[in-house]
């Protein structure tokens, strides 16, 4: 490489939407070879990029902290949420949002799913084509979200557009209409579930919210430790963004993928044994969430450096994801890729709750498309637009045709 290639590449700016996706896994590649624990001056941060160092701070969250700026992307953000907690706050709350994620919820959820997924097949059926994102993509993960926060069916699509319009800010310069839009959607998304969780204290139903609402810690922090309203409004947002964009975006990713690979389509749907895997390198090879943040608890010896107290370190999940130390052949889509400890859902005690529901609507959607749109493409000349977000790679659009 030149050494204008290689001063590129040590500048690359994770923060910079406008690099082209190749050209940031090149950085990232020559980042992981060359400087593994990289000191982001502009950004005033350091930025891992290899899977062991990854894991390694994720297992010390004593000296790796969530507080007091917030992990959820590499952009600042505010606290409040279970993805900003630590310590014993973090251990009572976890314990208490468990109680919505349980295998029988997932089971109930999964006959909703493929519900779902065959009614949206059935319209680009009709249609003999469609939006790979829009009539593919979107619907399970939305509906399943909305089925578990309790919201009806007529508010679905303000819904969808309140998630589209917070994704779209993050990571949007200060003052920009981006961040303004983003600001009104979360504004007006914060106002619905206020109005949902406040009819569900009075009339409790079967969602995620009313067992929130009347969950109890098991003796462990009193008698009556349960979520506080804002508590349950923050873990209702986090769930919005965390179990419907990312979702989709792997779905969208992973069909495109497939698109790219169809000799590992065809082996799919012959062998359905493969999904379990198949999911999983979906995860690993899409990696939609880009990048989560820690703080430094305490001056900590980190490899060769030295980490201060105060410092931000900054985890690249698409990095470690195709880390050629952790992957063999990591550019490569291998369905039956084992073991594969892809770090898509984190790593230690904040591993994501909703892990299993996540692979559970990717593994039937999948599952439903093999049976039933078996030659799924893309349009001729269709354009794949992906989107602007700090939190994850957005696919946005792509013409397909059935």
């Amino acid at each position: 490489m030149s050494g204008d290639g290689a001063a590129r590449h040590a500048a690359f700016d994770l923060n910079d939407l406008s690099i082209p996706r190749e050209e940031r896994f090149a950085a990232l590649r020559w980042l992981r070879e060359h400087d593994p624990v990289h000191w982001d001056e502009k950004n005033g941060m350091w930025l891992l990029t290899r899977h062991a160092d990854i894991r390694a701070l994720s297992k010390d969250p004593v000296a790796f902290t969530n507080g007091p700026k917030g992990p959820w992307h590499a952009f600042e953000t505010d606290g409040g949420s279970i993805e900003n907690l630590d310590g014993k706050q973090h251990v009572r709350t976890r314990n208490l949002v468990s109680k919505g994620f349980t295998p029988r919820m997932v089971s109930d959820l999964e006959r909703r799913a493929r519900n779902v997924i065959d009614d949206a097949i059935d319209r680009v059926l009709a249609d003999g084509g469609g939006d790979l994102v829009r009539d593919l993509a979107v619907p399970v993960p939305s509906r399943v979200i909305a089925e578990m926060l309790g919201i009806a069916d007529a508010d679905l699509d303000p819904f969808s557009d309140w998630c589209d319009g917070i994704t779209e800010g993050i990571g949007a310069p200060e003052g920009s209409e981006r961040e303004e839009r983003s600001m009104a959607a979360a504004g007006q998304m914060y106002v619905h579930l206020s109005e949902i969780v406040a009819k569900r204290r009075v009339a409790p139903g079967e969602d995620i919210l009313s067992t929130l609402i009347h969950a109890r810690e098991d003796g462990a922090f009193g008698e009556d430790a349960t979520l506080a309203a804002d508590e349950l409004l923050q873990f209702a947002m986090l769930l919005v963004m965390g179990g419907n964009e990312t979702t989709r975006n792997a779905i969208a990713g992973g069909v495109l993928a497939f698109i790219d690979h169809p000799e590992a389509w065809h082996r799919l749907r012959a062998d359905r044994s493969l999904m379990p895997t198949a999911v999983d390198e979906i995860l690993r090879y899409t990696t939609v969430v880009r990048a989560l943040r820690r703080w430094v608890a305490q001056e900590t010896p980190f490899g060769s450096e030295v980490f201060r107290e105060g410092d931000s370190v900054v985890m690249s999940y698409t990095s470690a994801n195709r880390d050629e130390r952790a992957f063999d052949d990591p550019e490569a889509f291998r369905i039956d890729r084992a073991p594969n400890e892809h770090l898509t859902f984190g790593f230690g005690v904040h591993y994501c709750l909703g892990a299993n529901l996540a692979k559970m609507e990717i593994a039937t959607v999948f599952d439903r498309l093999l049976e039933r749109l078996p030659d799924l493409r893309l349009a001729p000349g269709a354009e794949i637009v992906r989107g602007e977000s700090g939190l994850s790679e957005t696919i946005l659009s792509a013409a397909i045709e059935v």
